[in-house]
């Protein structure tokens, strides 16, 4: 069958685009929020006034996102992922509150547990995200 003509070829999409498209989301939706590492040290994470006002969850929901843009950015998707300790280290709240609320995100399975047991955002609640944390310019 000649695919040029199948209907069913308008649901498929080249990933490198899908891919494009998200990191542009991705990139607006995370300034004015956070600022990403330096030259050194690209894991280190800086907090914006938006997102200390923030609840505990849109927090993490923030952090593992900046981490999925990290992972993008530097082709490291393997490696992709952050820990209870981790989180806990980026001081960017309690740490009871880091506990629970990513227990809280891996209950109802809003993030999950690689085989390295770290934590990530899967990409299919990516579409969910940038609908809730893309401020209104």
């Amino acid at each position: 069958m000649d695919t040029q003509s199948d209907p069913l070829e308008k649901l498929f999409k080249d990933n490198s685009s899908i891919q494009a498209e998200e990191r542009e989301k991705l990139a607006i939706m995370l300034e004015p929020y956070v600022v990403l590492g330096n030259n050194k040290d690209f894991r280190s994470m800086n907090f914006k006034a938006p997102f200390l006002e923030l609840a505990n969850i849109g927090k993490l929901e923030i952090i593992f996102l900046a981490e999925k843009a990290r992972a993008l950015y530097l082709k490291d998707e393997e490696s992709e992922g952050l820990g209870q300790g981790d989180l806990i280290a980026l001081k960017a709240m309690p740490t009871g509150s880091v506990k629970s609320s990513l227990k809280k995100l891996f209950d109802d399975k809003r993030v999950v547990q690689t085989p390295k047991g770290k934590y990530i955002i899967p990409s299919y609640r990516l579409p969910e995200l940038f609908t809730k944390y893309l401020l209104k310019k």
